[in-house]
């Protein structure tokens, strides 16, 4: 479905993983991405695996060392926790907040962990971070 999208869009500057965007990090170039997406990651609800979720330090360092700067990282969620942290952290890992709300990006294509969100009462929130100027160095 989504190597479809890729071909009938004409794309041909996108790449696919198939697996955890994690396991990059160690052999991306340092500046190498232009746009990061985080959308509708597992919420990780207890508290106890908060450290779990995407959004900490030991994630976002290695992320934003891989993004160009002035680079884009969205992040797509319906959980207001998620958001919360997401405030809190990603700042913290050398990005600046540009964006934050209900309505989705002009160029969003819904998925469908949101229309699960919407046919659950639940409301999304988007958030569009961009990278510093100035690479992050990590501890």
């Amino acid at each position: 479905m989504l190597l479809g999208k890729i071909r009938a869009a004409g794309l041909g500057n996108v790449s696919v993983h198939p697996g955890d965007a994690r396991d990059l990090m160690d052999v991306l170039p340092d500046g190498g991405i232009d746009r990061a997406f985080l959308l509708y990651p597992d919420p990780w609800p207890k508290a106890r695996h908060h450290r779990r979720r995407f959004v900490t330090p030991e994630h976002l360092l290695p992320l934003a060392r891989v993004l160009r700067p002035g680079a884009q990282f969205r992040v797509a969620t319906d959980i207001p926790d998620y958001v919360r942290q997401a405030l809190e952290e990603v700042p913290l890992a050398g990005f600046d907040l540009v964006r934050q709300g209900a309505d989705p990006w002009d160029d969003w294509i819904s998925t469908r962990y949101e229309q699960k969100a919407l046919r659950e009462g639940r409301t999304p929130h988007y958030l569009t971070f961009r990278r510093h100027k100035a690479q992050v160095r990590e501890s």
